[in-house]
This record gives structure tokens, C-alpha cells and sequence, in this order.
């Protein structure tokens, strides 16, 4: 029947499915979007591939070489990409250190499950001391923490790794700290959120001693552990 009966003429594109209807043509964008999600997918994951390729391979070299001996060039080679593969997610060697950093509050969010078999909140906040201290003693190392340290204090802006208030380690020790002055252990003439600054500027003290000194001549965990214990949780205790 023709326009003229009062009823609309069909849609040509109705018979792009060869008179089937949308089906076919909505299956076909189905396929194409598909494909191009698939597409998507795979660069991504070429992509952290190639980022953790290049982090496998800074992190053996400078362990094997040294950080300062160590070139871009060295790293891309050894990973296997392109030179300029390394510009695309970092903007120095030191960059990367400063990432593996940020990984390492997922061991301190693990090992906070343990602090529940302390019955005191000053005995919690010595055991993640202690395992804190341990960590960064045995899987970082010092010379890696050096790295760091210097980074942070060259890079301009203030969303820095070792002071970030947004990290689970700083938002451990409030809690914690919380939980000692609501059981009547801690001072509660400050708040919780400022005495957890002090108390993690005091461990990056150490952490900086740490890298000043030899460590041969300075037992970080011993000289953490002591700092903690008769000073740090001293100034926390109720007078």
C-alpha cells in the first residue's frame, strides 16, 4: 500500500537484513564493537606488558649494577622494547622506584590482619613497626630507598609517595592511635589524624638515618624498633 493510504512507507532499512528486519545489522555492530573491544584489550594488555617488562628489568640491572651505573638504554635493551617504549610511562629512572614504592602499602595492608592478636593498640602499632621496618630492610633495600628519598625531594608538587596522607599506612596509624585513646592508653589533647603525622615523620627519620649511615654501622630494625618503643610510643602514652 503507497503513501497515499495514510500508512508510512517502510524503512529501507528494514531490508538491509535482507527483509529480516534490524536483527542481522544489529548483530553486525555487536560484532564490530566486539572486535574493537577485543583490539582495545590487547593493546592494553601489550601495554602493561611493556611496562612490567621495563620495571623487571630496572629493578634486576640496578640491583646487579647500581642505580647511577644503569641507562635507559641498558633497561629498554634488556626488556626488549623500544627505546623510546620507556618515555610512554616513565620520565626518569628514579620514577621507577617510586612506583614500587606505592606497592608497598599492599604488604602493609596484608600484614595489618595479624595486629588483631595484640591486645594493645601501642603493642599493634610496635608490630607493624617492626615488620615495617624489616620490609623496607629486605625487599627495597637501602640503596633503592636512597633513590627515593632523593626523588621526592627534587620533584616539584606535593602528591609525593613518602608523605602521602591518602595511603594505607598513614591511615593505619590514626586508626590505631584512635584505638589507644579510646581505650584510655594514648593522649587524647590531640587528634588522631595529627599525632599519626608525627608519628610517620618520625619513621621517615629513621628511614633517612638509615640511608645517611652505613648499614653495616646502623641496624635499622634494632634502631627503629628502640625509637619506637622509648620514644615514640613514649610521647603518645597518656601523662
Amino acid at each position: 500500500m503507497g503513501a497515499s493510504s495514510g500508512q508510512l512507507p517502510r524503512s529501507p532499512m528494514l531490508y538491509l537484513g535482507g527483509g529480516r528486519g534490524f536483527g542481522p545489522m544489529v548483530c553486525c555492530v555487536h560484532r564490530c564493537n566486539a572486535a574493537m573491544d577485543s583490539a582495545l584489550n590487547k593493546r592494553q594488555q601489550q601495554a602493561l606488558k611493556t611496562k612490567a617488562a621495563i620495571v623487571a628489568s630496572a629493578l634486576h640491572l640496578f640491583q646487579e649494577r647500581g642505580f647511577d651505573t644503569v641507562t635507559i638504554a641498558d633497561i629498554t635493551d634488556s626488556a626488549g622494547v623500544a627505546r623510546g617504549s620507556f618515555y610512554t610511562y616513565f620520565k626518569s629512572k628514579s620514577d621507577i622506584i617510586v612506583e614500587e614504592f606505592w606497592k608497598i602499602d599492599k604488604y602493609y595492608e596484608k600484614y595489618a590482619k595479624n595486629l588483631r592478636k595484640h591486645s594493645t593498640a601501642a603493642a599493634k602499632l610496635l608490630a607493624f613497626t617492626r615488620a615495617q621496618l624489616r620490609y623496607v630492610r629486605d625487599v627495597p633495600g637501602i640503596e633503592n630507598l636512597k633513590v627515593l628519598y632523593a626523588n621526592q625531594t627534587f620533584e616539584p608538587g606535593s602528591d609525593k609517595v613518602i608523605n602521602n596522607r591518602q595511603r594505607f599506612w598513614h591511615h593505619l596509624i590514626r586508626r590505631l592511635i584512635a584505638e589507644g585513646q579510646a581505650a584510655g592508653e594514648f593522649r587524647t589533647d590531640i587528634e588522631p589524624e595529627t599525632l599519626a603525622v608525627y608519628f610517620n615523620r618520625s619513621m621517615r627519620g629513621v628511614f633517612l638515618d638509615w640511608c645517611i649511615s652505613s648499614a653495616e654501622e646502623f641496624d635499622l630494625v634494632k634502631e627503629g624498633v628502640a625509637f619506637c618503643e622509648q620514644w615514640m610510643l613514649s610521647a603518645l602514652r597518656r601523662p
